[in-house]
């Protein structure tokens, strides 16, 4: 049995999250004032590369609209804002009108992250800052799926992308732990025990 790291985010940043005043409603929604981001993920660069896309769906539920202007991470060399042409209101932002909801997503409008330094395995998170023009800043954590996703949780291509690297979900997981000189992995380790 292999540790679920959103379960345990959850669980255990949760509360301490929750109170930051970010408003987390589940692992994967994230909300500040008006603005409502849900499903963020990103296409793991392809061997070789350090660019990755990321994706999401922004819902504005505010009195007046929003921009996406910016993403930080110290893992991140920059960032490029695609603009699909139905959208394009400016060159420098992704425009949220007040009311909407707008999908990031693959043939569309997305982010391209440039230079990415270090990543999780497909099947990870990626934590960063999303920075809109008035709703400010707000820290997500993008699920991590193969380069050639089609969309969030793409099982196809994860198994694809596992085959062609010759691992799983639980090697994955035991590598980052190695990663991050935690030793290998234990089974179960850190979920509640039954009684003796």
């Amino acid at each position: 049995m292999s540790i679920n790291r959103r379960r345990v985010l959850f669980l255990t940043g949760g509360a301490a999250f929750a109170a930051s005043g970010l408003g987390l409603a589940n692992a994967h929604e994230y909300q500040k004032g008006g603005l409502k981001v849900e499903h963020p993920w990103l296409r793991a660069p392809r061997d070789g590369e350090s660019d990755a896309n990321l994706f999401m769906v922004v819902y504005n539920r505010g009195d007046a609209a929003d921009r996406l202007i910016g993403v930080k991470s110290p893992e991140i060399g920059g960032f490029d804002l695609h603009v699909a042409p139905q959208f394009a209101v400016s060159t420098d932002a992704i425009f949220f009108p007040n009311g909407s909801k707008v999908t990031l997503a693959p043939g569309g409008s997305f982010v391209r992250l440039s230079g990415v330094k270090k990543i999780s395995p497909v099947g990870g998170g990626f934590g960063l800052t999303l920075v809109f023009d008035k709703a400010g800043e707000l820290q997500v954590d993008a699920a991590i799926d193969a380069p050639d996703a089609a969309h969030a949780h793409d099982a196809e291509a994860r198994a694809r992308w596992e085959k062609a690297h010759g691992r799983g979900a639980e090697e994955d997981h035991r590598s980052s732990h190695e990663e991050k000189g935690q030793g290998e992995a234990q089974p179960g380790a850190g979920e509640p025990q039954p009684a003796q």
